[in-house]
This record gives C-alpha cells, structure tokens and sequence, in this order.
C-alpha cells in the first residue's frame, strides 16, 4: 500500500474515524494494528527480519542494557543482517561469485531505517539517556508506526515514544495542518519529481547518446527529483502523523539553500545526519583528536553512509566525495579567506552567499550523478564530460522535447520549481506559509485547498501503468 494510492488515503481516513472514536489509553493498540496491517500489504514474508530486529533489540534493552559486549553483539547481528541483504540484493559480480545470488530476497521494506532507529535506542539505553520500554508492544510500535517505517524520518525514542502511548485528543488545526502537508507531498512527488525522473531515465539510460548539456540537465533533474521525492514522501508521512496529534522530527530544511558542504549536511536528511553525527562521528573520537583524526573520522563516517545506501562503488564513492569535500573545504578555508581579502568579498554579502550556494550545489548535483549511476564508470563518464561539450542551442533549439517531456510540461515543470524556491526564500527569511496560510479566511482556505487538489489531479503524472515511479529512499 504505497502513500500514492487511494487505498491509503481511505485508510488514513478510517484511521482516524477509529482514532478519536476510542479512549485514548488504547490508542496505541490501534496504532500498533494499523502499522502491523500496514507494513504486512508489502509482504509477510519481511516480518520475520523485523521481528529479529525487535526482539533482540528490545530483549537487549530490557536485560541487558548494562553490558557493551551484550550491545555491541546485538548491533553485529542487526547490521550484519541490513549488510548480508543489502549485498544479496545487490546483484553484483562478486556476490555471483561468491554464490550469495541464491540467497537474494526483497530487501524488506524500511529495514534500513528500523535498523538505525533501533541502534540509537540501544545505545541511548545503555547510556542511560532514556529508560528501556519494558512493554513489548509498546516497544513494537515505536519501530512499526506505519508514517514513518516506509523511509523514515528515523525519529529518537525520547522523540516518538511518549506520543505514541499518551493519547490524544482531537484537534481540528492537527488534522488540517496534517492535510495541507499531505497535499504538499503529493504535489512535490507527483507534478515535479515523477516527471523531471521521464527526462533523468532517459539520459541516464541512453547516457551514450548525449553530452555536454544534456549531462547538465540530467544532473540538476535529478537533483531536484531526489529531493521532491524523498521529501514529498516525508511530507506525506509527517502529514498523517500530525493528523493523529504526532510530529515526526523535521528531516529536511530547504538543503539546496546550503552554503558548504557541512550546512548542506545539516539541512539533508537531518536524521540521518545526527545519526552519523552522534552514533559514529563522535564515537571514532569527532574533532577531540587532533585534525587528522577528525578528517579520517569525516571520511569513515561517509563511508559507512555510502554503504547504507547501497552495496556499489557508485554508492561508496558518492559517500566518500561528501567526506572529501568537507576535508578539502577545511584544508583550503585559509586560501578561501584570503581570495575574500583580496576582492573585498564580504562573508555575509549578496555576492558571496550567492556563489557559495550555487558551488555547493554544482559539488553535490556531480556527486548525485555517483548516486543515481548503475556504476562508477558510467558517471565518470557523464561527470568528465559535463564540460567536454558546449551546446546550449539545445536549450532552444527543440531538442528537449525528445527526453520526454512536451513543451507545455516543460513549462509546467519550471512553474512548479519556481514556485518551490519562493517557498524556500520565504522559509529562510523566517515566513511560515503554513502558519500565515492559517490566518486567512475559512473560504479562502478552502478555496486554495481545493485548488491544490484539482491541480495535482490535473498535472500529476499517473494513469494506465504508472507506478508513481516508486519512492527512491524505499530502497534503501
């Protein structure tokens, strides 16, 4: 049952029928059975990994919280268990090789994410940052609430835990609030990234048959549906979650904004971030042990990220270009200062702001050409040949109406990224449009409301054989 389909949004409304219909101390129970329906539509095949999870982690929490050989056991075998179905399901020539190929299953859904939301709370118990959920159903939600187990965010248990199991009252702003993020989601995947991913597949797949600005195009087209996909996925999921009276920690903050590398990592799958951050930077010793360490600690961190996200080079060396950028962002910041100095450059100035952004997004759109490539050779290909040709008379010339896309929605395609951007500028100068939006009259609302429905149903991409060209991070 994906977020992109009828029958979850006539779930999602019976949920909530059903939800504030009960007393509030059983409201978890329904949770925990909605997400166990949830999670068995994919498959029921995949339940016997999240109940190892499960059960060990919690078992570990509640016995044997105290021993770092009992923790340290119990994260090999879960993350030994995301590895061995990572590699199995990669298909590469090596795993052939080594006859692991007969093993390969599904990777099962959101595995990837419960295995790190459940490490934090390992190692958050064993620390004593929070008290161990002796209940395992209890305990069972918090890995299975359905929002958020297709792709995350990947919440903390001092985050989601409490307002799991306290109950909650209905509350109109909740379930409109939760409605507009809702709509929002289905705008950002529907109408932008399914259709800039009709021009990606066809550059990416056809990579031969083009240069030069094609790779260009390619690139910023990806970039973008990246975004929109994985945020409109998330959007859609802390959406449902306010509905019921649950926020979901924020997992992006306009990244494209960023001006380094580091504040891109900020602002990029934040959970994600304070994850490495906190569970494997600052355990290999973060910046405590000299500059050198630090910089191997960088570099280890966005190895292991690489690997998260896939058995591949593609997908180790896109990790290991993020670590880099930030080595070399600190070993030439001298050099960067003093070209500053020298053109009377100010740090806080229009000019400056502007180049940065525009350079972080050029070193991060090359590494996503890593990301989305089957292999490192074909996006070194399209990388080294981002500047080997120069043909901008495609931009007006006619010739994008070829990768798949009509003038009309190329048009379309622009409006909407437009319209995204303003969205972004007001988010950095502090303007909630939600928050403004909920000032305005009801039929206004309402109006615009309906307005936004009627255009997603007119310029999504669906119909006959769409598949809403499935969410990328629910691979992972």
């Amino acid at each position: 049952m994906d977020f992109i389909s009828v029958a979850y949004l006539v779930f999602l409304v019976l949920l909530l029928i059903l939800y504030y219909a009960i007393p509030k101390n059983r409201q978890w129970i329904l949770l925990l059975v909605s997400g166990i329906f949830f999670y068995s539509c994919f498959s029921m095949k995949m339940w016997i990994f999240l109940l190892l999870t499960a059960v060990t982690t919690y078992c570990y929490g509640s016995f044997f919280c105290r021993s770092k050989q009992w923790l340290a056991a119990v994260i090999i075998v879960n993350a030994g268990i995301l590895l061995w179905l990572k590699l199995c399901a990669s298909g590469l020539g090596f795993v052939n090789a080594m006859g692991l190929d007969r093993f390969a299953v599904l990777l099962p859904v959101g595995i990837s994410f419960y295995t790190l939301q459940t490490i934090a709370y390992m190692v958050d118990v064993h620390k004593g940052k929070i008290e161990a959920q002796k209940n395992f159903f209890k305990y069972l939600l918090f890995i299975t609430f359905f929002p958020q187990i297709l792709q995350g965010p990947i919440p903390r248990y001092e985050e989601l835990g409490h307002q799991l199991f306290e109950g909650h009252a209905f509350e109109e702003k909740n379930v409109k609030n939760g409605a507009y993020l809702i709509l929002w989601g289905f705008f950002q995947k529907m109408v932008i990234a399914d259709r800039c991913n009709m021009v990606v597949n066809e550059i990416f797949s056809n990579y031969l048959s083009y240069d030069g600005i094609y790779f260009w195009i390619g690139g910023i087209l990806y970039s973008l549906q990246l975004y929109t996909d994985f945020a409109g996925c998330v959007a859609i999921a802390a959406g449902s979650a306010q509905a019921l009276g649950i926020r979901l920690p924020q997992n992006f903050d306009h990244p494209y904004f960023a001006l380094s590398i580091k504040d891109f990592w900020r602002r990029w799958h934040i959970t994600l971030s304070s994850f490495l951050r906190d569970y494997i930077y600052i355990p290999l010793g973060g910046n405590r042990k000299g500059k050198l360490r630090k910089w191997i600690n960088i570099m280890v961190t966005f190895f292991i990220s690489g690997i998260w996200h896939g058995i591949g080079t593609h997908y180790i060396v896109w990790g290991l270009l993020h670590g880099f950028y930030q080595v070399m962002g600190e070993i030439l910041m001298p050099v960067k200062n003093g070209l500053m100095k020298l053109s009377g450059m100010e740090r806080s100035g229009f000019a400056h702001r502007l180049f940065s952004r525009l350079f972080t997004c050029f070193l991060v759109m090359t590494a996503w050409i890593f990301f989305r490539a089957e292999n490192t050779s074909k996006a070194i290909y399209m990388v080294s040949h981002l500047f080997m040709k120069w043909n901008p008379w495609i931009l007006v010339s006619g010739q994008l109406y070829a990768l798949g896309l009509a003038e009309e929605e190329w048009l379309l395609l622009i409006l909407c990224v437009l319209l995204l951007m303003v969205a972004g500028v007001l988010h950095e100068k502090g303007i909630s449009i939600r928050e403004s939006f909920g000032k305005q009259p009801l039929v206004f609302r309402w109006i615009v409301l309906f307005a936004g429905i009627f255009a997603i149903l007119i310029a999504g991409i669906y119909g006959p054989g769409y598949d809403s060209a499935q969410f990328i991070y629910g691979g992972f």
